[in-house]
Parts: structure tokens; C-alpha cells; sequence
């Protein structure tokens, strides 16, 4: 298989697998404090570049299914996606993959924060507060728990 193919198919793959995650606990994904399960993949985005890409459309697919669906979800939320998680591939190749983690926790949780002020008028600080908190729990396990994978050599990434 060709590297294009590889990359393509295996940027699908963690797309939806967010994707899943999310909508498989969406009764705890879209509320408020945005305890999305997708999240705790959202760490390999330290590892590979490509990642955040995944990231991106993971998030978009999973906006679709929000209450809040429109365009601070459909577009700038993605968007944002991209964006944190590229900053946070960077933050952990130069400096340290758990720090890019949670810096993707607090750029997203800020990004979500900011979304439903304009969308619905939420508090700024106190939404913020609660999505860092559920973002950094969900960061920090997703981290570790690629880190086991990686050890035990159940993935391996190049990076």
C-alpha cells in the first residue's frame, strides 16, 4: 500500500472512530461541559501531524448531531480542531507530548467556551471551567493510555 493510501485511510479511521465515540455517549457529548469520549483519542494528534486532520473531520462529523449545530459548530469548531491540534503536534515534538496534550485541552476547551457564548449565550468562564475540566481528564487518559499502546507495540507511530 502506497504512503498516500496508508496516511488516507488511517486519518479515516481515527476520524470516525472520534466520530463513534462521541455519538455512542452523545447523552454526556453535547451537553454544556462537552465530556465528549472522542476526545481521548484526540492525544495521537501529538504524535503525527496528520492527526489533526482526523481531528478535524471527527469533530465536524460529530457537530452534526449537536443541538447547537450551526455555523460556530459546523465550521469554527473544526476549524479550531486543525488548529489546537497542529500547536499541539508542535508543542509535543519540541517540548513535551503531554504538554501538547493539554494545551489541546485548553485551546478546544476555550474554543468550545467561546462557541456557546455566541451560539447560545453560555457564560465564557464558567463553560470554559467545566470543558477544561472534562477536557484534561479525557487528555491526560487518552495520553497515557497511548503511551501502554505504543509500549506494548499495539500501534506504532512514527514521529
Amino acid at each position: 500500500m502506497s504512503k498516500k493510501i496508508k496516511d488516507i485511510a488511517q486519518i479515516s479511521l481515527v476520524a470516525c472512530l472520534y466520530a463513534v465515540l462521541t455519538l455512542i455517549f452523545s447523552s454526556i457529548s453535547y451537553l454544556p461541559a462537552q465530556f465528549r469520549m472522542g476526545e481521548i483519542i484526540k492525544p495521537i494528534s501529538t504524535f503525527q501531524k496528520k492527526f489533526a486532520i482526523s481531528m478535524m473531520i471527527g469533530n465536524f462529523l460529530s457537530n452534526l448531531f449537536s443541538p447547537f449545530a450551526g455555523p460556530m459548530e459546523l465550521i469554527f469548531m473544526p476549524l479550531s480542531n486543525l488548529i489546537g491540534c497542529l500547536l499541539g503536534y508542535y508543542i509535543g515534538k519540541f517540548f513535551n507530548r503531554f504538554l501538547g496534550s493539554i494545551f489541546i485541552a485548553i485551546w478546544i476547551s476555550a474554543s468550545v467556551a467561546l462557541t456557546l457564548k455566541v451560539a447560545a449565550n453560555f457564560p465564557f468562564i464558567q463553560t470554559f471551567t467545566s470543558v477544561s475540566i472534562a477536557e484534561t481528564i479525557l487528555m491526560s487518559a487518552g495520553y497515557f493510555i497511548l503511551l501502554l499502546i505504543f509500549k506494548k507495540g499495539g500501534m506504532k507511530i512514527d514521529g
